[in-house]
């Protein structure tokens, strides 16, 4: 086979598994509501306050929550039944949804309130993606995760490529309020097929004291756990200064598109869904891997290549240029996305899988809402191009400083 051919029989063989079909099919018709309303949250944003520091405030109100939240629900998902978390997540998302469409229909919707109801989204987040995660090794086995991580990521970024698509139509053929009404639609999708999935049941771990005894004990258990690893303990702090430093730049695009591009909302569906295709290829190369040996190295180099064209992309003012830069980005920001969540699911315990993969969710979630509010600060002041130079520029740096300490520490180990 030539070095660089694609093998889909990985692909074909973790979509056989009836249950993971199921979920990949209800779990895309809720990723196109999300893609649809959050290009809409984006736009209504920049287009009520013109404000690169609102964008970011409301970028951070959605993570906000999941600082304090996701290390709970970690443990709540190791101790409780998982479908019933991911359907009370699913329920209260709806109800956001729909409060969205009415305030925005009704003419009441004020950047205050959008944050408000991020703020809440940032609530019930950490419950459906915690749950959603550990759902994945109930469907199937072992040597199969790191395939159905990548096949995730390929049905969300390719929704990410159709979401804003419709979204921008949506927008600007009907109004911004049917964007949050089709989001809202979609719950129902996903929440059905969430109660039809055949999975075990659940079977309460045996505790000496009551259930809900012991959850800061057991959160702090899964920290330690995670960062003593010695996968876990260089990759998370890793991907969190990615996370932290290049991410965000998703949320900055509505003021990206429209103050250096003067694309307006077509010019954001058009960058958010380059950046949907980049990512689709990213997560197929992921997706086709049988085995997750040399990952590590691979998210480190695609670390340092997604820093460097992030800077790349900060000076540039041609459009279509911009676009393919972005492509090429996202294609190296998925495989450290991905394959960090992939290694993760692979090297960790069972008994430990819920706090371990809360800490994962934490840090790329939460890093992303931080360095969005930061450069969102940064460019109200000084404009999008320098503070984008300046964090492409250290991601890459960090990330060639660990791959050269953890060769150094091989080395020594030899």
């Amino acid at each position: 086979m030539p070095a660089f051919a694609i093998d889909f029989s990985a692909i074909r063989e973790t979509l056989a598994n009836r249950n993971f079909r199921r979920f990949t099919a209800g779990n895309s018709i809720s990723l196109l509501g999300s893609w649809i309303q959050r290009m809409a949250v984006g736009w209504l944003t920049w287009e009520l306050t013109h404000s690169g520091a609102w964008l970011g405030a409301v970028a951070m109100a959605e993570f906000i929550p999941v600082l304090v939240l996701a290390p709970i629900t970690g443990v709540v998902a190791d101790r409780f039944d998982k479908r019933r978390i991911a359907i009370i997540g699913q329920v209260f998302a709806l109800f956001q949804a729909v409060a969205l469409a009415a305030l925005t229909f009704s003419g009441m919707i004020t950047p205050m309130l959008i944050f408000v109801l991020q703020l809440f989204a940032g609530v019930v987040q950490p419950i459906i993606q915690t749950a959603r995660l550990v759902l994945v090794p109930m469907m199937l086995p072992r040597e199969r995760i790191g395939n159905a991580v990548a096949l995730t990521s390929l049905v969300f970024n390719g929704t990410r490529i159709l979401g804003p698509a419709i979204g921008g139509l949506i927008i600007t053929t009907t109004g911004v309020g049917y964007s949050f009404a089709a989001n809202a639609l979609s719950y129902v999708g996903v929440i059905w097929t969430l109660m039809i999935l055949d999975l075990p049941p659940h079977v309460p771990p045996v505790r000496g004291r009551g259930i809900w005894s012991g959850m800061i004990t057991d959160m702090r258990a899964g920290w330690t756990y995670t960062f003593k690893h010695p996968v876990l303990g260089w990759l998370i702090p890793a991907v969190g200064a990615a996370s932290t430093l290049t991410w965000p730049i998703g949320d900055l695009l509505p003021g990206i598109a429209d103050q250096i591009f003067e694309r307006g909302a077509a010019g954001l569906a058009t960058m958010t869904s380059v950046q949907g295709v980049g990512a689709i290829l990213g997560g197929l190369v992921l997706a086709q891997r049988p085995t997750v040996d040399g990952i590590g190295r691979l998210i480190i180099g695609a670390m340092i290549m997604n820093g460097l064209l992030v800077a790349v992309f900060s000076m540039i003012d041609i459009f279509w240029l911009a676009c393919a830069v972005l492509f090429v980005s996202s294609f190296f920001s998925v495989m450290v996305g991905v394959g960090s969540q992939s290694l993760t699911q692979s090297v960790v315990s069972d008994q430990m899988r819920g706090r371990a993969l809360s800490v994962w969710y934490t840090i790329t979630r939460a890093g992303p809402a931080i360095g969005a509010l930061l450069l969102g600060s940064l460019a109200t002041r000084f404009g999008f191009e320098g503070p984008l130079l300046a964090t492409g520029a250290i991601t890459a740096a960090i990330a060639a400083a660990n791959l050269f300490l953890r060769d150094l520490g091989k080395r020594a180990e030899d």
